[in-house]
């Protein structure tokens, strides 16, 4: 960037932040701001999913529960497999919300919530050690009579 040598070609180059931020202020003046209850997302949700062409792992997606802060709504996606699907609709949603609601100060995002998964059963030992700790009284049971598990 060349130094500006004479005093009006400095000012210039000072004005011109000035002039993007005016420009920035009134393209947000221009956008729709309607307010809107949980009610109308949740409304607008569903006719969206109602006129969408899904196949069915997409419209497992839209039971996953939403949270709305604002005009921020982050849609809980189970696992990282699923993003790739989200994203290949969230454009197309994100209009969708806009429209109907009037409000284009809606942000649609994702967050991914990995559901804990308990540790499968395999042997009788482990079955039985799990039922101990759920009814404290098959302890007492085993000994007692003096049961094995893996007898």
């Amino acid at each position: 960037m060349a130094v500006p040598t004479d005093l009006n070609a400095l000012k210039q180059e000072i004005n011109k932040p000035k002039e993007e931020e005016n420009q920035e202020e009134e393209d947000t003046a221009d956008l729709r701001s309607t307010p809107f209850t949980p009610e109308d997302v949740e409304a607008a949700w569903q006719s969206f999913l109602a006129n969408g062409n899904f196949q069915n792992l997409d419209q497992e997606l839209f039971k996953n529960p939403y949270l709305l802060e604002g005009n921020q709504l982050t849609v809980s996606i189970p696992n990282e497999a699923l993003v790739s699907s989200f994203e290949r609709f969230r454009g197309e949603l994100l209009q969708h919300l806009r429209n109907t609601l009037k409000n284009d100060h809606i942000s649609l995002h994702s967050n991914v919530v990995e559901i804990a998964q308990e540790k499968m059963l395999y042997t009788d030992r482990e079955k039985f050690e799990f039922l101990k700790n759920k009814y404290p009284a098959l302890k007492d049971l085993q000994e007692k009579l003096g049961l094995d598990p893996e007898f």
